[in-house]
């Protein structure tokens, strides 16, 4: 890998005229003064699939490096901080100014390398390819593919068309109604994306927000931007990103998009700016998501207490045939493992005779012995050992799930877990778990704006999705697991605590939680974590299985995060091995 780094940093500093600047690998959401991040060529691999040496996977980087150079050499970094700001009233219009400035900068670069272009096509190609699947399963925002079109016409593409060649994009998915809106916003975007400066794009974009808030009704807005985190920049950043502008002070100016926690409080000096994890989760592929863990105070609101009975629905039948689909999609492995544990585990559930006793089973190879005068010739049966335990299934429906298709993964998780469960007969149920409505969109209708300063409240109800309850047979329930999907928000350590309640009741002696999310809680972080150790001492359990992003490894004592579907396979298979094996053994393990 070092040597396409190497390569990939002789780009950069060809394309940007520098020959100082380096490039590394890793955190795409800093961006230093002389050093640009991309992502690292394994989350590459995952992403595209094929080898590092194939062309769509070389052009795609080298698009990668090339967007940060375009975006350092137009000054993009500091006019983020700008749409940042102005997202906190204007929830969105952070991600209408990303669209156009990316196609600006491209633009731009592209007029002076035109060689750069097809690089560019590689990068977006990914990403375009994944809103037309979610587009096909009816999960693609109005909003967002605005968004798309206002990208696409910036780079003088025709929206909603067939390729002109196999170099470019089909877009004949967009909806009808969503090209004739953007005929209306094209002279904007044409303009945005010929700009000279991100100035001139920034004033565009906020023209096209308005014209969008004006057009798209206020529920589907809110739907759409309801995991779109608000940015809360420091004043004294704004004020000193201001002042240098005013000075005339072109060029001098670097931001350093920080993602340790420990570094958000620290002194502002004379290079680097710093910003919390949450603004950076809104600034596009400079991001990391936000994750707060500071010891705050929680509240809910009155108007979203609800009894545990109160939270819980019950999903409709889904069709057999996609779960059958989610079921035949893992792989020969994930079936040769699973096998391999029923295999463990019904073995310790065998009848079996043994022992030399005077009466009972007659032990017949054994009969000869009677000629010596012993007539401890007969076997009794033994009890077998007994499974004493039960599993509650966890599943994180947040919107969060919906980056990176995290969802599917999550369902096929559970969809195994599941199917292994009801094989050795152990008792198990599975819950779903979100918010009735956005925190967002409730904070805005209850007075309070801007709704960041309210992270603190729980505003909506919680919702419990009881896909298949403990006296349930799995066979009648299976199919609802086909409607595990993200919906709005989380507040982990609130749906941790209706499982634990729900477990009191059960007789068992080992009790087990497996929470399988992204691991982005709603809310101050560390309120879930007390929760987690509150639960553990109380002898229940918990495992948390990070989906793509290891947030659990800060929470959960006992975690695994996986990314692709063989570790996935045998890293599930380890964890029902151990708790199933520990409770065969009548007590828990320390």
């Amino acid at each position: 890998m070092e040597p396409r780094r190497n390569r990939l940093e002789i780009l950069a500093q060809v394309a940007a005229h520098d020959y100082e600047l380096d490039l590394r690998y890793g955190d795409t959401g800093r961006q230093e003064k002389k050093t640009i991040h991309i992502e690292d060529p394994e989350r590459t691999l995952e992403r595209l699939r094929g080898e590092l040496s194939d062309a769509h996977v070389i052009r795609y980087q080298k698009g990668m490096t090339l967007i940060e150079v375009a975006h350092r050499l137009e000054g993009t970094l500091r006019w983020a901080l700008r749409a940042a700001r102005a997202s906190r009233e204007r929830p969105g219009l952070f991600q209408i100014w990303h669209a156009v400035e990316d196609a600006r900068c491209e633009n731009r670069l592209a007029a002076t390398l035109p060689g750069t272009r097809k690089n560019f096509i590689e990068f977006i190609r990914p990403a375009l390819k994944e809103a037309e699947i979610l587009h096909a399963r009816g999960e693609l925002s109005l909003f967002f593919q605005v968004q798309w079109g206002l990208y696409l016409i910036g780079q003088g593409i025709e929206p909603g068309t067939r390729a002109p060649e196999p170099s470019h994009f089909d877009t004949l998915w967009l909806e009808p109604g969503v090209l004739e809106f953007l005929d209306e916003l094209r002279p904007l975007a044409v303009r945005a994306g010929q700009a000279d400066g991100p100035a001139e794009a920034f004033e565009c974009a906020e023209a096209l927000y308005a014209a969008i808030r004006e057009r798209l009704p206020e529920e589907l807005l809110s739907e759409a931007l309801q995991d779109l985190p608000i940015p809360d920049i420091p004043e004294e950043v704004l004020e000193r990103a201001e002042n240098q502008e005013t000075a005339g002070a072109e060029g001098e100016m670097e931001e350093t998009f920080a993602s340790d926690l420990s570094d958000t409080d620290a002194e502002i000096d004379e290079e680097a700016f710093e910003l919390t994890e949450e603004e950076l989760s809104a600034l596009g592929h400079w991001a990391s998501p936000w994750f707060e863990f500071k010891g705050h105070s929680k509240d809910i609101h009155p108007s979203a207490v609800r009894s545990d009975e109160g939270t819980i629905f019950i999903p409709p039948e889904g069709k057999s045939e996609e779960y059958q689909a989610i079921v035949n999609n893992a792989s020969s492995q994930i079936k040769v493992l699973a096998l391999k544990l029923m295999q463990i585990i019904q073995e310790r559930r065998y009848t079996r005779y043994s022992g030399s006793f005077r009466s009972g089973k007659l032990n017949t190879p054994k009969l000869w012995k009677q000629r010596l005068g012993k007539y401890h010739l007969f076997l009794r049966r033994e009890n077998p050992e007994r499974l004493d335990i039960c599993f509650t299934l966890l599943v994180d429906e947040s919107g969060s799930m919906n980056r990176e298709s995290k969802y599917l993964a999550a369902r096929e998780a559970t969809v195994f877990f599941a199917e292994v469960l009801d094989r050795v007969e152990v008792p198990f149920e599975v819950i779903g778990y979100s918010t009735e409505s956005s925190e967002a969109a409730m904070a805005a209708s209850l007075g309070h704006v801007p709704a960041f300063k309210y992270r603190h409240i729980r505003h909506s109800p919680l919702q419990h999705r009881i896909y298949k309850g403990f006296d349930e047979p799995f066979q009648g329930a299976k199919n609802r697991l086909v409607n595990i999907h993200p919906r709005f928000n989380n507040w982990d350590e609130e749906h941790l605590q209706f499982a634990y309640r729900r477990l009191l009741g059960r007789s068992e002696a080992e009790k087990v939680i497996i929470i399988t999310s992204d691991g982005q809680p709603n809310g101050d972080a560390s309120h879930l974590v007390e929760t987690v150790h509150r639960l553990e001492k109380l002898g229940i359990r918990i495992i948390g299985v990070g989906v793509v992003d290891p947030f659990v490894e800060q929470i959960y004592p006992n975690f695994i995060v996986v990314k692709h579907l063989d570790q996935l396979a045998e890293e599930l298979v380890e964890i029902l091995r151990r708790e199933l094996l520990r409770s065969g053994r009548g007590g828990r393990a320390s």
